[in-house]
């Protein structure tokens, strides 16, 4: 019998090794699975973040974009525009649709004039052809008032023609100190020939300045728009809605942020922005500082940590400190990266990167780049993009760059070009109180010694030249009157006065006076050394011209005051122009509520007193006219010689009705003036600022409807003094919001 060998047994250390073979096969396409799956979800993540990231330059653009269309409508035709689509060249990622625009009438420098309110919708895009697309839609509405409307002026040199002016008008430097408060600001438009400053004090309701100097605003103070031939600058918690300068703005401070325009340089020591243009560079050496959008046809330099900007576009070099990561940057030179990185940067040259952001950021460093030179990767932050240059890794060990070197790649990106701002133009109406002399109900003078006063147009007065006179004092049944400051045709030889006044011999009996003093024994009008000073409660309704200078010392008038010097007032005086006052307290003798007489017969004194040029009684209404609107008036030319023009306001003055000043003009105390304001500066022989201190107050708010603040009496060469950026209109931001 044979015997078969049993087959013998595999080894099962041998098995064993095949088993593990599969096991680790297992493990590792498990391995594999997982991380394939923590890459989607990583790449998920990214993307999901930087349309996040992307939503805020997307806002930037939009308020970029609502920068140029106030611009365009600045400038446009208003009557031609039209809902729709506007075409913005330059951009094809922002498109402007134009939704509503209607018309209402405004009263602006006394002329009624129409303004445009305009409804549009600015769309901007970010990021396009990305995973990170995004879109913003700013809903922003503009008020248009076109300049040309503003009022103009006729070419005539008598005082029966008119000229236009704005609101306030200073022909030389200007500070404001003390307390200022404008109310009404809609008229309240500040042009200065000069320089201005607003500091030290408390200024509210200005609405614009216009300065062919600089401008200077500090404490607190604010206004709507500044536009200046030099510099300006803002300082501690002043705030402007919209700067336009020929020259450098300065913000080292600011209470919201500011609307930027400059010909020149931009420095931030801190304060805001929304947008700035510039011409020159922007510098942000401060920290904190948050800008909206920048576009500059220079460099940007931001050294300052935290803050940052929405977008930066500039034609030179761009180096950026900011901490916003969402930060995008086109720039036509070298791109440095100084902060904790931005979502994109994109230029023709180099790119250095030092970001040093959260090394766990995947945002952080630059999420998007396009360079056509170099990138210098000096930190551990991402940067992705193409470059055609040379990439350069100050840490090797840093894989989070992932950039693509592309040999002969280029980026081209749009050249800046910024329109430069035109300069502002200030005419001069010119003040001469001689050109008015024709005009006026009253003219004082001294003639030989002796008080003389030229009345023309009073009912109730034959027009002629009088004395200034006085008459024995009577008592009459009882009735004791005392008869200062009358008319008279002849004085008693001999009683000449050092004041001028003397007896009066014709009539023999008391005619017409034009004085109330403070009883009927008390003159109100005295003469010494060149000046007239009226003391007393009242004086005759009309126009009143003074050859030489004038003080009011108390008392309150209703009248044109027109002083061929300087004019003084002090002592709670009260003026109201004639067109201020009214028909029935100028042609009615009516006693206004705020003034009180003492004795009937004061009252009695001008009864059927009115100057018939100013005077419709038969319509029982006001005769419109330019010169109705004065209150005071300074200054004049002798033989081609300017002399006089300062007006000085003392305490507790309030002048109601339009000021203005051959040369200089100053408040102190507790003041208002409810008017326009004009200082010529036509003497020459005073170097003195305009200065507006203490308290004084500017209500623009309840004028009188037969007052117009922008129209006085034409008196030389006539041209408007409307300030001038070569016809465009004013266009502003009135309301905006997110759709």
């Amino acid at each position: 019998m044979i015997k078969r060998r049993a087959k013998p047994h595999a080894s099962p250390f041998r098995q064993r090794g095949v088993m593990n073979l599969l096991l680790v096969l297992l493990i590792g396409l498990a391995m594999t699975v997982t991380t394939m799956g923590v890459v989607h979800v990583m790449r998920g993540s990214q993307e999901g973040q930087l349309s996040l990231h992307s939503i805020t330059p997307a806002q930037g653009s939009t308020w970029m974009g609502a920068e140029t269309v106030r611009r365009y409508l600045a400038v446009t035709n208003m009557t031609s525009l039209s809902t729709g689509a506007l075409k913005i060249d330059g951009s094809d990622a922002l498109a402007v649709n134009i939704l509503n625009i209607t018309q209402s009438t405004a009263t602006v420098s006394g002329k009624s004039t129409t303004v445009y309110q305009v409804v549009a919708n600015i769309t901007a895009a970010s990021a396009t052809g990305t995973p990170a697309a995004s879109k913003a839609t700013l809903q922003a509405v503009y008020n248009v008032t076109p300049n040309g409307t503003q009022g103009s002026s006729t070419s005539s040199s008598n005082s029966g023609s008119t000229v236009n002016i704005n609101t306030l008008n200073f022909y030389k430097d200007l500070n404001l100190t003390g307390g200022i408060d404008v109310l009404g600001g809609q008229n309240a438009n500040l042009n200065v020939e000069g320089n201005v400053k607003l500091d030290n004090a408390s200024v509210d309701g200005v609405n614009s300045i216009h300065a062919t100097g600089n401008v200077s605003i500090g404490s607190g103070i604010h206004v709507n728009e500044v536009y200046a031939n030099g510099d300006v600058e803002v300082t501690g918690a002043a705030s402007v809605d919209q700067i336009n300068a020929l020259g450098n703005v300065t913000i080292d401070g600011g209470a919201k942020p500011f609307v930027i325009q400059s010909n020149g340089t931009v420095t931030f020591n801190g304060g805001s922005a929304s947008s700035v243009t510039s011409i020159g560079d922007v510098i942000v050496p401060a920290g904190g500082v948050n800008i909206g959008t920048i576009t500059t046809e220079g460099n940007v330099n931001w050294t300052g940590t935290g803050g940052g900007a929405s977008t930066i576009q500039a034609n030179g070099d761009v180096a950026y400190s900011g901490a916003n990561l969402s930060t995008n940057i086109t720039a036509g030179g070298t791109v440095t990266v100084n902060g904790e990185g931005v979502a994109s940067v994109t230029t023709p040259s180099n790119v250095i990167d030092n970001a040093n952001g959260d090394s766990k950021s995947s945002t952080s460093g630059i999420a998007s780049l396009k360079a056509g030179g170099d990138l210098q990767a000096n930190g551990w932050d991402a940067v992705t993009g193409t470059i055609g240059g040379t990439l350069t890794k100050q840490n090797f060990w840093n894989g989070k760059v992932n950039v693509t070197v592309q040999k002969g790649y280029t980026v081209s990106v749009p050249t800046i070009s910024i329109t430069k701002l035109p300069p502002v133009t200030i005419d001069r109406p010119a003040v001469d109180a001689y050109a008015l002399k024709s005009s006026a109900n009253y003219v004082f003078q001294m003639v030989n010694g002796a008080m003389q006063v030229t009345v023309s147009n009073i009912n109730g007065i034959t027009s002629g030249t009088y004395y200034v006179g006085t008459y024995p004092p009577l008592n009459a049944n009882g009735v004791y009157r005392g008869y200062e400051d009358f008319l008279c045709t002849k004085l008693v030889s001999g009683s000449l006065d050092n004041n001028g006044v003397g007896q009066c011999l014709e009539p023999s009996t008391p005619g017409r006076t034009f004085c109330q003093g403070q009883s009927e024994e008390n003159d109100c009008l005295s003469y010494s050394n060149g000046a007239w000073t009226i003391s007393g409660i009242s004086f005759a309704r009309g126009i009143l011209w003074f050859q030489g200078d004038l003080n009011f010392n108390g008392g309150g008038y209703m009248d044109t005051a027109i002083a061929t010097g300087n004019i003084n007032t002090g002592g709670s005086a009260r003026i109201d122009a004639p067109n201020y006052a009214g028909y029935d307290e100028m042609c009615a003798n009516a006693t206004p509520s705020w003034l009180t007489l003492h004795d009937a017969t004061q009252k009695q004194d001008f009864d059927g007193l009115y100057p018939t040029n100013l005077c419709d009684v038969q319509n029982q209404q006001l005769i419109d006219s330019a010169i109705g609107n004065v209150a005071l008036l300074a200054g004049g030319y002798v033989n081609g010689v300017f002399s006089g023009g300062t007006i000085n306001l003392g305490a507790k003055t309030v002048v109601n009705g339009s000021v203005m000043a051959g040369s200089t003009f100053n408040t102190g105390g507790d003041t208002s003036v409810n008017g326009s304001i004009t200082a010529a500066a036509q003497n020459p022989n005073d170097t003195s600022s305009n200065q507006l201190s203490g308290k004084t107050t500017m209500d623009f708010s309840k004028l009188p409807s037969t007052y117009h603040p922008g129209t006085v009496p034409c008196m030389q060469g006539c041209t408007s003094s409307q300030p001038s950026t070569s016809g465009n209109n004013t266009s502003t931001i009135n309301w905006t919001r997110y759709l």
